[in-house]
């Protein structure tokens, strides 16, 4: 974990101290609308959340954002409960570097498996796709992908061992957004390599991933995928040439209010328009006031207290 902490840190002027700068509209992001630039994170206030919900209502309370482990046991805590349970070892010992050529992966990415993933066939399968910053060869720049999102947590031991999932991270070759058939590919590879339930994929990806996401998912619906949380993303295109259908895709899409980067209406436009659609389709937003492009930072650490990880489960 050590040489993987130093490597990111001696890439992290080239990336821009993790933001995501996305290209034009003529730099292989087709649905995009947007500034470009990058944006640091550091001064946004937490403000409140502003849900809109049909089809699943959910409660607020956290899951664990915290593991620590002793000799004999591991203790989770969100700051008001507990769970404690046998010793195991921390996140970042299961997240496993996959460069492009050691197996049969379109891409390299990076694997985490949780700690009885040996002992059943059927753990939930989540596939994070990464920004714009991120991008790398799928091998001596596969750090990258530890900058942001689960990754960054699971390697940081900030992943809690009673989260089920197998996280499968895989890293965008070359500029642009990841693409369409990149995602197909890698999603089918994943589900035939991996000890996974097909009925349950989870899809999620934050800025040029979650652009790519949403594109996805207005061409393939639910083909290979259960469920979606996509932030700071642009799902007009989408929309656009899906319509409705895309709402047979369960949706959960996060945006800040002041987005410099990715126009919030790349949220809020496609969310309003499929919860008009008969029947209502299980979809949600949540907009993040004063938040500004690096939205999915309170998301996947739970900080906002928005359950993504239950919500998935639940599909």
């Amino acid at each position: 974990m050590a040489t993987r902490c130093l490597a990111a840190l001696l890439a992290l002027p080239l990336l821009a101290c993790g933001s995501d700068s996305l290209p034009s509209t003529s730099s292989g992001c087709p649905s995009v609308t947007c500034d470009g630039g990058s944006l640091s994170d550091g001064g946004e206030p937490t403000g409140t959340t502003i849900t809109t919900t049909l089809g699943t209502t959910l409660g607020t309370s956290g899951v664990d954002s915290t593991a620590t482990s002793s000799p004999d046991s591991a203790t989770i805590t969100d700051g008001s409960s507990e769970t404690t349970g046998p010793f195991v070892e921390p996140s970042s010992a299961r997240h496993t570097p996959r460069p492009l050529g050691e197996t049969t992966s379109p891409q390299g990415y990076w694997e985490y498996l949780p700690p009885d993933y040996e002992q059943s066939s059927d753990h939930p399968l989540m596939v994070y796709l990464h920004g714009i910053g991120a991008n790398g060869n799928g091998t001596t720049q596969l750090d990258r992908v530890l900058i942001n999102g689960p990754a960054k947590l699971i390697d940081d031991d900030q992943w809690p061992y009673e989260r089920p999932f197998v996280v499968l991270s895989p890293q965008h070759a070359g500029s642009g957004c990841t693409t369409v058939a990149e995602i197909q590919s890698f999603l089918a590879y994943a589900i035939d390599a991996y000890a996974i339930d097909p009925d349950r994929v989870h899809l999620t990806g934050i800025s040029c991933g979650a652009i790519g996401a949403w594109d996805y998912l207005g061409n393939y619906f639910v083909d290979q995928i259960t469920s979606a949380v996509l932030i700071a993303g642009d799902g007009r295109g989408a929309l656009a040439y899906a319509g409705c259908a895309l709402g047979q895709v369960p949706i959960w899409a996060f945006h800040g209010e002041d987005d410099e980067v990715v126009e919030p209406q790349g949220t809020i436009e496609p969310i309003e328009a499929l919860l008009a659609c008969e029947p209502t389709p299980d979809v949600q937003m949540t907009i993040y006031p004063g938040v500004r492009h690096e939205s999915w930072h309170r998301v996947y650490d739970l900080s906002a207290g928005d359950d993504i990880y239950s919500w998935m489960l639940a599909h």
